[in-house]
């Protein structure tokens, strides 16, 4: 992950955001909805809304100035609707699977969920298996913090108030206000965590995947407590934090 993305590269990612945003909201949204919601210049919002939708990905209500996905995007989401995320991810799951041998998770915020798309199982003996396509509720992963951490702020705080709260292990988070510090650490980090919340002893790191233009999909491995040593959690971490700063 060495060059920095190209103002092409750029355009295209903001393209694909700015779509899993419309698609991902409940109502029309209007023009300053996208510039605050996407965090793209008022040009750039209009630039890109209107190449789009000449192209029939975005359309708008008659007599409405808001807009909605268009009638065109149903040609995608009639292929994988995450086919282009997990092309671009499947290097990096490689690359971090061969690196710890550890179970490597890729998802996507889904709702109060977090849907595992490909998931890359470790060979070692002492496992924890997860299922492609499965779903746990965001509050209490690695993966759904991470996602959490990278929505605008209004999202999130949104996302927190509608969480109801349901511990599986004695050290799930028990609290909004809780839940609410983990999400502020991971977004100040570059990763998130959770130690024994899921599974009594399995930890998981990971980390966002919105600077290769997927805020709404994630990274982690998941790792035993007892092989999750504080020289192989620092290594992991780093390795996370690459995928972000990239």
């Amino acid at each position: 992950m060495s060059a920095a993305a190209s103002p092409s590269t750029t355009s295209v990612a903001k393209a694909f955001e700015l779509l899993e945003y419309l698609a991902g909201a409940e109502k029309p949204l209007s023009l300053q909805d996208v510039v605050e919601g996407v965090h793209l210049s008022k040009p750039t919002a209009c630039r890109l809304l209107r190449v789009l939708q000449d192209l029939g990905y975005v359309s708008r209500p008659t007599g409405s100035r808001n807009y909605l996905v268009g009638p065109r995007t149903a040609r995608l989401a009639a292929s994988d609707p995450h086919a282009a995320l997990k092309t671009l991810a499947a290097p990096l799951l490689k690359m971090l699977h061969k690196k710890f041998n550890e179970a490597t998770n890729l998802a996507t915020l889904s709702g109060q969920r977090v849907l595992y798309l490909e998931i890359l199982e470790t060979s070692q003996a002492l496992r924890f298996t997860l299922t492609e396509g499965g779903s746990d509720p965001y509050h209490h992963t690695a993966l759904g913090r991470a996602m959490a951490a990278r929505l605008p702020e209004s999202q999130w705080q949104q996302l927190l108030s509608e969480t109801t709260i349901k511990p599986l292990t004695s050290h799930t988070v028990k609290t909004h206000r809780d839940l609410h510090a983990r999400i502020l650490k991971a977004r100040r980090l570059g990763y998130a965590e959770e130690i024994e919340e899921s599974v009594d002893g399995v930890a998981c790191l990971a980390t966002n995947l919105a600077a290769l233009g997927f805020p709404a999909a994630a990274i982690s491995i998941a790792v035993p407590v007892q092989r999750l040593t504080p020289k192989r959690k620092a290594a992991i971490i780093r390795a996370l934090k690459s995928l972000s700063q990239s």
